[in-house]
């Protein structure tokens, strides 16, 4: 049997192990004594401001670049790089694809236009580096008071690291919102274009006269001679700069004082008056848009928020003001429902909705169907662009498919033709649902008519005496008011559930050709709304922050290296290991211990013995061996001072080192030459680690110079060498006289595995730290701390007074399925405990897998792990819609080996079995759903719930993944496939897509010995280190995504899936659905209906390529979901026997069931006989079957196998751990995507070349061909 064994040591693992520091003796008398907190807390804090300081410097570092630069205006060469260039295809009516293309390609070149002018300077080189703190912020800055906060920061310029990575992000030239260049050319370019168009209009209107005294207005701070020059295309160099976008802001908004009175109007304050004089809305002129502030400016549009809410006053003032500018003051809702209400007097052909998940919500809510605008788009597209003469239906649907991928956004005029097209019942207008403004009667479940606006009043009202009375509070409770906090929440949503209304409006900002006026308009309403949505992330933060803080501050000991590395010496503010007893202790330098106080620690060490642990380890990496034994310096040159000091021959090298004959580049060149050049470079370098005082006592591990490929190589074999851990036995007493003297401070290094009380197997922190010290370990290193560790200090921040749970008082487990229903403790129980007291907090960084070269592709080891395994099995794993996670395991030839639930935990300890029912958990924390909306608290537990849960589900995978030798396989998210009734949805998905990766690439089994594979010394690693989803492509590792299309509504016996569109249009299509079948017969034998169909295809383009003739027949029951109204539309169901409903439907519309069935269908001209008929027959397509408020849920098949017998999962489940195929709808779906892994790895299977790039996509073609025709069964 072929297990997962060659999957170790593949590549290293970095991991933080984080642990509480306990003082010992006096440690925290002193560390308060000499003030060591006080000090790191004010650089705390100063570290916030010195941020903004670098902020300051960045958006001065933006305007010096950007200002005098152009540009490329005209194109010459069609090189997709200019400014005309976008404008011609920004301003194309309809991109075709092609043209599309060419439009992203001419954003991406100005992008990097922007890109390369804003890093060429030398400024921009050290913006990440420490001479920004050391050097430019004090060249940049005058204040003296910021000189000095910066000043404090010089020998601790490693606290801005992660700061100085956020900040790069800005210079990005990718299509990311936080770029410059993203905010420059997709941001305000379009508005800029759109506003050229609106200015001309104006300007050939009776508002022309008006230019002439704007210009006026504005001249002295212009460049130009008339104030037409603004709105030219080559004026947007003049745009990229904060100080040129607030002038041409207030040429198009007007400059205002601070009491908001107009001081100086601007065009659209012209544009306005001369609007409401016009009494034919069609003379109305567009508004201008105002350009987006650059990029950190832009933070000052929320300047009127605080940072964060200190108190409840704070935040109830700041809601109170938002409602106001939004209700009174800017009049935003009354304004947007007139532009809605009045939609349709703009030119509907110029509004535009995103072709996107918006127009699926759209088509919810207007038809109580996702797909109905898609059905119409894509069927106008498919009439404008017919089948060729040549082409399958396959190829057809593609080339359909991707002409409508191609389509960004489409206008809502263009949505009513394609509606209008299919005809009744879908003759509906999208601006009609627009002007509703959410009391829409179009769909048909929809209780609340109330329209959005009436629902912010209303929500207001409630509110209204809270807010107004805001200036006299002065406690902080409002978090504990439930009633209070529900009025808030429900005002904010009121106003969010508005915004998200109409944000399908904005389309996607740069289609050409827009409705000036409209967008004018709009999204200067939108601007304004949006204002409340970080106003609504500030208030749900505070109203659901915990009652405790966990903001703790990094620690230093005055020493801006601290911990940087591990000493061998006594060195000042050092960190120093201690081992004694199997407990482990930090020590601190606080002064340089003497010679003298070392002899003390080395005298009479048996009498309280312990283990110093020294980390001698060095990084003689491509950066550091070269400075050792070339040039210590660059700049100026400066030969190393090893080569006096050790004689060495520099000479040899000099030549080969300067003209780079050894990189790997030469080799092309020069085979042989390289080769030389390789070896004499090694064997320097070789000559000097051997002599050099701080590397010859290592024991170094070099192969034979010319088995060298490259001096990468070389170079890691030099490091791993450079590690050693030694241990130097002292007097603990005498240690901790020195604690007791200040000498020292001294820290446990805790967590509850080190405690007296612990008891079971440690957490995995715990092992692998043990490990760095263990002589298995040390044998051949696997484990190696590193440097760059920290300590922090978290205040308390709860105040108790007496405990939760006293001593010996009997608490009620939680657990309903536990035997025992209380226990009693010995002490005290105290809630959130760990932040009623201060901690010191240690975070220390290890490598796992040190010597480990790195570098192997694993996706390419586990493909030809799979092509010689013959034990592999597959795991699917379907987010169920009954079930949390449903998993089932198969063999290569598509046997159930396992299919269970993971609703149910179950651990053993102590030779005891406790069960978790999260499903039930779950159902009772979103049982009162109306709650959950209401309380923002509620949602959050519900998410950390399901959290805890995944990671019980992770460890139970994991032990499968070992136990059958097999891969896993899940459902792929970016598939676009639409689910809308799983309990896990996806973002909580993907943090369990993360946590599996992140476990499966260092799997440890803690019960195995340490030298076994598996065990801490041979961990599994089954998945390559997570970098993003956006770059995880379909598979890592043994992990593999496919996608879920039909995998939980399929026969898994015939392979049958519905493609049918059993939705009423009209008579005449009805008719022409039922023509399509050979034959409608009831079969009198069976007591049953078939409906026989000789050529799918028919029906469906998908299924060409497959099998093309089903009899879909009437047998058994189904259950039919609907809303009892007299229930408050609660959702229930009730069995229907389908055969008995035919005969009823038949007789009722005088049809002879004895004959031709096709035939007679084609006389009836009644819409009600249709839509029963399309109904019964859609109730018998329907396999999945669930009763709500019940465990019903089963699966069954409308079609025969080749015994005659139709599929139920029912009968699968009484056969229980005996079943063969699926147990119910969820492990169906769980079962069908193993066997969609089963069908990417026989692909795997049949390519030979292990090089070879094999696609793991999986067309629905491919999918059903193979269900259907299941060749793995004749292996």
């Amino acid at each position: 049997m072929r297990k997962f064994d060659e999957f170790v040591g593949l590549y290293p693992i970095s991991k933080t192990l984080r642990f509480e520091l306990k003082p010992i003796g006096k440690t925290l008398e002193h560390i308060q004594r000499n003030k060591l907190l006080e000090d790191d807390a004010v650089r705390a804090d100063d570290y916030v401001k010195v941020k903004k300081i670098i902020d300051k410097y960045h958006k001065c570092l933006i305007d010096e670049a950007l200002s005098g630069f152009t540009f490329d205006t005209e194109a010459d060469d069609r090189s997709n790089n200019s400014l005309s260039e976008y404008y011609l295809y920004y301003n194309l009516k309809k991109r075709n694809e092609q043209e599309q293309k060419t439009f992203k390609t001419i954003q991406n070149n100005l992008r990097k236009q922007i890109v390369n002018k804003l890093t060429q300077s030398e400024k921009y080189k050290r913006i990440d580096k420490k001479e920004l703190i050391t050097t430019d912020l004090p060249d940049f800055l005058t204040n003296e008071s910021e000189k000095k906060l910066v000043e404090k920061f010089k020998n601790f310029t490693t606290y801005f690291t992660e700061f100085h990575k956020n900040r790069k992000n800005m210079y990005s030239k990718e299509e990311k919102s936080t770029a410059i260049a993203f905010r420059l050319i997709n941001e305000n370019l379009p508005k800029f274009v759109d506003n050229i168009a609106a200015f001309e209009k104006v300007a050939s209107s009776p508002l022309a006269e008006k230019i002439n005294a704007l210009y006026e207005d504005f001249k002295e701070y212009l460049n130009v001679e008339e104030i037409s020059r603004v709105f030219r295309l080559d004026y947007y160099n003049e745009l990229l700069t904060q100080k040129q976008i607030d002038l041409y802001n207030a040429i198009v908004g007007g400059r205002t004082e601070e009491d908001n009175r107009i001081q100086i109007k601007g065009l659209n304050q012209y544009i306005n008056e001369y609007n409401q004089q016009q009494t034919d809305r069609s003379n109305r002129l567009p508004k201008l848009k105002p350009l987006y502030k650059q990029i950190l400016s832009d933070r000052e549009s929320v300047s009127w928020l605080p940072p964060k809410f200190d108190s409840d006053k704070d935040l109830l003032i700041k809601i109170k003001e938002c409602y106001d500018a939004l209700s009174e003051r800017e009049k935003v809702f009354d304004k947007l429902e007139s532009i809605l209400k009045s939609l349709s007097t703009y030119d509907l052909s110029k509004i535009y909705i995103s072709n996107d998940s918006q127009l699926s919500y759209i088509s919810q809510k207007m038809f109580s169907r996702w797909d109905i605008i898609s059905k119409a788009i894509r069927e106008d597209c498919a009439k404008r662009n017919p089948q060729k003469s040549r082409e399958s239906l396959e190829k057809f649907a593609e080339r359909i498919d991707k002409k409508l991928k191609a389509i960004d956004s489409i206008s809502i005029g263009d949505v009513d033709e394609c509606l209008a097209q299919l005809g009744e019942p879908y003759v509906k207008r999208v601006e009609d649902y627009f002007a509703a403004m959410g009391a829409s009667d179009m769909v048909e479940e929809q209780t609340d008519t109330t329209s959005f606006k009436k629902n912010i009043e209303g929500a207001y009202k409630s509110v209204k005496e809270l807010l107004n009375n805001a200036d006299n509070i002065t406690d902080n409770n409002l978090m504990q008011d439930k009633g209070n906090v529900e009025k808030i929440k429900t005002l904010l949503d009121a106003i969010k559930d508005l915004q998200r209304f109409i944000k399908p409006l904005l389309g996607k900002g740069d289609e050409a050709d827009k409705d000036g006026v409209f967008y004018g308009e709009f999204t200067s309403l939108w601007t304004k709304l949006d204002q409340v949505t970080p106003l609504y992330n500030m208030v749900r933060n505070y109203l659901t922050s915990k009652p405790y803080s966990t903001k703790k501050i990094k620690l230093n000991f005055e020493n801006s290296h601290f911990l940087s590395g591990w000493v061998k010496d006594y060195n000042k503010k050092a960190g120093l290991i201690y081992e004694k007893a199997g407990l482990y202790y930090l020590a601190i330098v606080d002064e340089k211990i003497s010679n003298d106080d070392k002899k003390l620690l080395h005298k009479n060490v048996d009498e309280d013995v312990a283990n110093r642990i020294i980390f001698d380890f060095q990084k003689p990496d491509e950066k550091n061996a070269p400075r050792l034994f070339i040039y210590s310096k660059k700049n100026p040159i400066t030969i190393a001072p090893a080569v006096d000091t050790y004689n060495l021959p520099i000479d040899s090298v000099l030549d080969v080192w300067n003209k780079g004959k050894y990189k790997v580049e030469y080799r092309q060149q020069d085979q042989l030459g390289y080769e030389q050049a390789l070896y004499s470079l090694i064997d320097y370098f070789k000559e000097g680690f051997s002599k050099h005082e701080s590397y010859k006592h290592y024991d170094f591990k070099w192969k034979e110079t010319n088995k060298y490929k490259d001096i990468s190589e070389f170079y890691h074999d030099v490091e791993i060498s450079c590690y050693e851990v030694k241990y130097d036995k002292v007097n603990w007493k005498t240690l901790l006289k020195f604690v007791e003297e200040g000498k020292l401070y001294l820290f446990q290094i805790y967590n509850k595995d080190f405690s007296a009380h612990s008891k079971g197997t440690p957490n995995m922190h715990t092992l692998y730290w043990k490990m760095l010290f263990d002589e298995e370990n040390l044998k051949d290193v696997v484990y190696k701390l590193n440097g760059e560790a920290e300590v922090f200090f978290r205040k308390s921040s709860i105040t108790v007074q007496s405990p939760t749970h006293p001593a010996n008082s009997p608490i009620k487990n939680k657990n309903k399925d536990n035997q025992k229903k209380e226990s009693k403790f010995e002490y005290d129980l105290i809630k959130d405990r760990r932040y009623t007291v201060d901690k010191f907090l240690f975070h220390v960084p290890i490598t796992m897998n040190f010597k480990s070269v790195g570098g192997s592709n694993i996706n390419q080891l586990v493909k030809r792990h799979i092509r010689s395994a013959t034990d592999l099995h597959i795991i699917g794993i379907d987010r169920g819609e009954r079930h949390l996670l449903y998993l089932t395991v198969i063999d290569s030839r598509g046997n159930i080996k396992e299919q269970f639930s993971l609703n149910e935990i179950v651990n053993e300890y102590n030779g005891n079995t406790y069960r978790t029912d999260y499903h039930k958990l779950l159902d009772t924390r979103e049982g009162e759903r109306t709650e959950a909306r209401r309380n923002w608290q509620t949602i959050q537990n519900i998410r950390e719930l399901k959290e805890g849960y995944l990671s019980q589900v992770i460890h139970k995978i994991s032990e499968l993944a070992i136990k059958y030798n097999a891969v896993i396989v899940l459902e792929d998210l970016n598939f676009g496939f639409m689910r809308s009734r799983q309990k896990v949805e996806k973002q909580v998905y993907q943090k369990f897509e993360k946590m599996l990766i992140d476990k499966l690439n260092y799997l440890v089994d803690k019960k195995k010995p340490v030298a076994e594979t598996g065990g801490l010394l041979r961990a599994y690693q089954l998945t390559g280190e997570f970098e993003s989803f956006k770059t995880l492509g379909k598979q890592s590792g043994i992990l593999f995504y496919v996608p879920a299309w039909n995998t939980s509504k399929i026969d898994p016996v015939t392979g049958f899936v519905n493609l049918f569109d059993t939705h009423y249009e009209n008579i005449e299509k009805a008719k022409g659905f039922f023509d399509k079948f050979k034959s409608i017969r009831y079969n009198s034998d069976k007591d049953w209906f078939e409906f026989v169909v000789d050529d799918y295809t028919r029906f469906s383009p998908k299924a060409e390529g497959t099998r093309r003739d089903w009899t879909i027949c009437t047998q058994g029951k189904r259950i039919q979901i609907c809303r009892n109204h007299q229930r408050n539309n609660e959702w229930e169901g009730r069995e229907i026997d389908l055969t008995k409903a035919f005969k009823e439907h038949f007789e009722a519309y005088g049809v002879d069931i004895s004959k031709d069935l096709r035939e007679q269908i084609n006389t009836q001209n009644k819409k009600e006989f249709f839509e029963e008929l399309l109904r019964l027959l859609r109730l018998t397509l329907q396999m999945r079957n669930s009763m709500p408020s019940s465990d019903i849920d089963y699966l069954v098949s409308p079609v025969a196998d080749d015994t005659g017998c139709f599929f139920d999962s029912r009968k699968q489940a009484e056969l229980k751990e005996n079943a063969v195929l699926p147990m119910n709808a969820d492990a169906n779906g769980a079962y069908n995507i193993a066997r969609k892994g089963l069908l990417a790895i026989r692909k795997m299977k049949q390519e030979e070349n292990d090089s070879a790039k094999i696609s793991l996509a999986i067309s629905n073609k491919e999918w059903l061909k193979f269900a259907q025709t299941k060749p793995y069964l004749e292996d």
